[in-house]
């Protein structure tokens, strides 16, 4: 029987095909622009990633808190008031430009790997709102630019009955553990976010002595960006 098979059919088969080959190598290391990533330290955060044996950033480890091993992490907690209601600051969040909310004097973003997408957005790709899965590679300036910092973290969760976030650093930086950004509501119907860090490294005195200071100055930025965003 000679069987026929309608052109549509053999048009969708080629571009399903076509579209399956390009999303597998989207992010293979000789499909990442480094030219679109001003950062320095960024750069090479993504090159010691491949030379440690990933072929694609979905196969990126995490080092995230664990509960069992709580006495080893040191714990830093940094909060702000926005005057405006919890649901509005909530949804505002979800529908941020992440590129705005990570442009500041000490902290910037690089790229974001989209897992879902399993692509990577560079900052003229203009990307708006948080999702699971998504990795930011940071730049983070010290002393006045003298040192900078290549980190990495992926969004592991985003609780909406809760309202929180929660980011794990990457398996490829200094430090490990957790970050959890938590909304709640005061007895005024104003809004607290809470920056949660839970975080540890080979280094006591880089923990104990370094990283309290430089996070608490990241921090009061982001929030401050986050808190000019969302209140317009």
């Amino acid at each position: 029987m000679n069987l026929k098979i309608p052109f549509f059919i053999c048009f969708l088969i080629i571009n399903i095909t076509i579209l399956d080959t390009v999303c597998n190598a989207q992010t293979t290391e000789n499909t990442v622009d480094y030219t679109r990533i001003p950062q320095k330290k960024v750069r090479k955060l993504l090159r010691n990633m491949y030379l440690l044996g990933i072929k694609d950033l979905s196969e990126v480890n995490l080092k995230c808190y664990l509960s069992e091993d709580s006495a080893k992490y040191c714990v830093q907690t940094d909060s702000h008031i926005i005057k405006e209601n919890i649901n509005n600051v909530w949804n505002k969040m979800m529908k941020l430009n992440l590129w705005d909310e990570f442009n500041g004097r000490l902290v910037s973003m690089g790229i974001i790997y989209s897992k879902r997408l399993n692509r990577i957005f560079y900052k003229e790709d203009n990307l708006i709102g948080i999702e699971e899965g998504q990795i930011f590679c940071l730049n983070l300036k010290l002393m006045g630019g003298i040192k900078n910092l290549g980190v990495g973290l992926e969004v592991t969760s985003i609780d909406k009955e809760n309202k929180s976030i929660k980011f794990c650093y990457l398996n490829h930086g200094v430090s490990e553990g957790t970050q959890e950004i938590k909304f709640t509501e005061t007895a005024e119907g104003y809004s607290i976010i809470t920056h949660e860090t839970r975080y540890h490294s080979e280094s006591k005195f880089r923990d104990k002595r370094l990283y309290p200071g430089f996070h608490h100055k990241f921090v009061k930025e982001l929030q401050e960006n986050l808190i000019k965003m969302i209140i317009g």
